[in-house]
């Protein structure tokens, strides 16, 4: 990954502030239940042995030459409720080289992890997150929506998540538009300061201003740009990157050209892609030579990836009806 310079102001910064078994065909008649837990089991030993290669840096997981990162969105998203402690445990749990939050403000400044600005869709409140007290968000039910088995699972906070994946998993943390007027930013880098974690984040954001604010509070923080349409469409990927003083271009697959692509890549900026949950979307990101996809899937990629590389042994699981 290439060294970050010094950002000009950008041309947009202005307008800116704003994823069967039949029974008669197994050899010891394993039931089905015993045959789906043999199958999760060796879901799961696969996954960690991916998990063999994750990197343990941010360079380590831009480096130039390596295979396509696995990014976890929301953590793994369509196992457990997006943006909790749940979800990040099971991104950590199926290998993922990386997992997604976004944070936002609560009413009284504490730095919570939820995408929504309104609690609606992902909890049991209603109403603007930033109406809310952490306290008051530490109420509301994160998991039920989801399924049962989540019930009572909470809005994590920023330090929560951080402690969690300290020295498991690295993370990208996508500070939310809304509250950036807000100094969210400068909250984000005194945390990850707090934790000593600042060589195992990205920072990301759609608001070109969060992006200046993170550089010039701790340029040694790597940024990521979230290619903005309404501000940047038109411009050069390079030019966006260099003027806020980012390290990575992140960009929706549907909007990527050629052109972007080609001109990152001759730069050495990596390019991560937002969010792809069919295989063959994956399959064609990979082969472009993107550094990184952001999925709701990350097992999905992981199966994508895995056959491309040599196979992995998987122990030989005895089945639970048989005789050693």
């Amino acid at each position: 990954m290439r060294l970050r310079v010094q950002p000009g102001p950008p041309p947009f910064l202005i307008a800116s502030t704003k994823t069967r078994c039949n029974r008669n065909q197994t050899p010891y008649n394993v039931s089905m239940k015993n045959a789906t837990a043999i199958v999760i089991t060796i879901l799961v030993l696969s996954g960690a042995s991916f998990a063999g290669d994750r990197p343990a840096t941010i360079d380590e997981f831009f480096a130039p030459g390596a295979r396509t990162r696995v990014i976890a969105h929301r953590g793994f998203s369509s196992r457990a409720p997006e943006n909790t402690l749940a979800a990040i445990h099971e991104a950590i749990a199926i290998g993922a080289d990386m997992a997604e939050i976004d944070v936002t403000l609560s009413s009284d400044d504490a730095t919570v992890v939820i995408h929504d600005e309104s609690l609606q869709r992902t909890t049991n409140g209603s109403g603007p997150v930033s109406q809310f007290t952490l306290a008051e968000l530490k109420d509301l039910d994160a998991g039920s929506w989801f399924g049962p088995r989540f019930a009572g699972e909470r809005i994590p906070t920023l330090d929560e998540v951080l402690m969690t994946v300290d020295g498991k998993i690295l993370l990208n943390i996508e500070i939310k538009s809304e509250a950036v007027e807000r100094g969210i930013a400068g909250r984000v880098v005194e945390t990850i300061h707090r934790h000593e974690m600042k060589d195992q984040v990205v920072i990301s954001s759609f608001s070109p201003t969060a992006l200046v604010q993170v550089h010039s509070l701790a340029p040694q923080v790597t940024t990521a740009v979230l290619y903005n349409q309404e501000l940047q469409q038109g411009l050069d990927a390079v030019d966006i990157v260099d003027s806020l003083g980012a390290s990575v271009f992140n960009i929706k697959r549907t909007r990527l050209t050629s052109q972007m692509m080609d001109r990152c890549m001759a730069h050495e900026i990596p390019v991560g892609i937002y969010t792809i949950n069919k295989k063959r979307h994956m399959r064609q990101m990979i082969k472009k030579g993107v550094a990184a996809i952001f999925t709701d899937h990350p097992d999905r990629l992981i199966e994508v990836l895995r056959r491309k590389s040599p196979p992995v042994p998987v122990p030989i699981l005895t089945p639970a009806n048989a005789t050693p």
